[in-house]
């Protein structure tokens, strides 16, 4: 349970994030998040997600179960019950980029996604992201933008679930909004997802693409998207996962996009689950390293967890 203090400073933050603020710098950046572009903020965004985060903050305090898939890249071919509402909080993440002369540091506080259950083993999924940029970041941190990254719509859903080798299958297609600094225009994507849940060990395969339009050109170009997770129970504590990914993408004519990622999930007290992991990027056109961590649960009555 979330002490009040703890609240208040979340709140802190968030009103300090949804303040007026004059954004320069550097051209938009890829996010590996299914290729979200980073783009400008807009007011309305700022006050829907203010009430979003103030709307958890007050559901924390009394958490359900839960089934989710942080701290990926990618995703899992499963969904939440039908009426329910899965919610993965982003509590904090770091990452950076380096370039030329500086190097870029974002914070990500927080990043929040929605998965709302619906019927025919179907849901719903809205996501966005909070950040804070230091785009000249040499060794002393000084925010110079603010804006809300990876604004996206999804719909997914489960076509079969398989058993022992046989793996469930899902499709996850949908919009990403063009909510970042020097984006505009609607980018699609889709994706099939398989997973494997064997006795001690799951696996999710995610396979797809999109489209997606370069900052300050009117003509889009194709996105390929692809990920592996592996997820491993330690043998001494069964609750305690060790999580790894590989994911990436690679834009027409460009140069791959990649990284990897490592980390720990612990299924806690009250059927919450808490994560922590670290990523690096593979080559000049990723990310350099990062981190993230934050928790999830279930608001509602759930009869079946989700597989893991």
């Amino acid at each position: 349970m979330l002490h009040v203090e703890k609240s208040i400073t979340i709140v802190d933050v968030m009103n300090e994030f949804t303040s007026k603020c004059h954004c320069k710098g550097n051209s938009p950046k890829r996010s590996l998040r299914f290729g979200l572009l980073r783009s400008t903020r807009n007011d309305n965004f700022h006050i829907a997600f203010t009430i979003i985060a103030l709307f958890l903050l007050a559901c924390l305090i009394a958490p359900a179960k839960v089934f989710a898939l942080r701290p990926f890249v990618t995703t899992d071919a499963d969904v939440v019950e039908t009426n329910l509402v899965e919610i993965e909080l982003g509590v904090f993440g770091l990452h950076t980029q380096r370039h030329p002369g500086a190097d870029e540091l974002t914070l990500d506080i927080p990043g929040i996604r929605f998965n709302y259950g619906l019927p025919w083993d179907s849901e719903i999924v809205l996501e966005t992201v909070g950040e804070l940029i230091d785009n000249e970041y040499k060794g002393e941190l000084g925010i110079k933008e603010k804006q809300f990254a990876n604004t996206a719509g999804f719909y997914k859903k489960v076509w079969w679930r398989g058993s022992d080798w046989i793996p469930n299958f899902a499709t996850e297609t949908g919009i990403v909004f063009p909510t970042e600094k020097d984006t505009s225009g609607l980018n699609f994507e889709g994706t099939g997802i398989f997973s494997w849940y064997l006795n001690n060990l799951t696996c999710h395969l995610t396979l797809g693409g999109g489209t997606e339009k370069e900052p300050f050109e009117h003509n889009r170009r194709g996105l390929f998207i692809y990920g592996i997770i592996l997820d491993v129970p330690l043998p001494q504590y069964k609750k305690l996962h060790f999580v790894s990914e590989y994911s990436g993408e690679k834009r027409k004519s460009a140069t791959l996009d990649h990284q990897l990622l490592g980390g720990f999930m612990w299924e806690g007290p009250k059927e919450i689950e808490y994560d922590i992991a670290g990523f690096t990027g593979l080559n000049s056109e990723s990310m350099d390293w990062g981190m993230t961590m934050g928790i999830t649960f279930i608001i509602g009555k759930t009869f079946h967890r989700r597989g893991r």
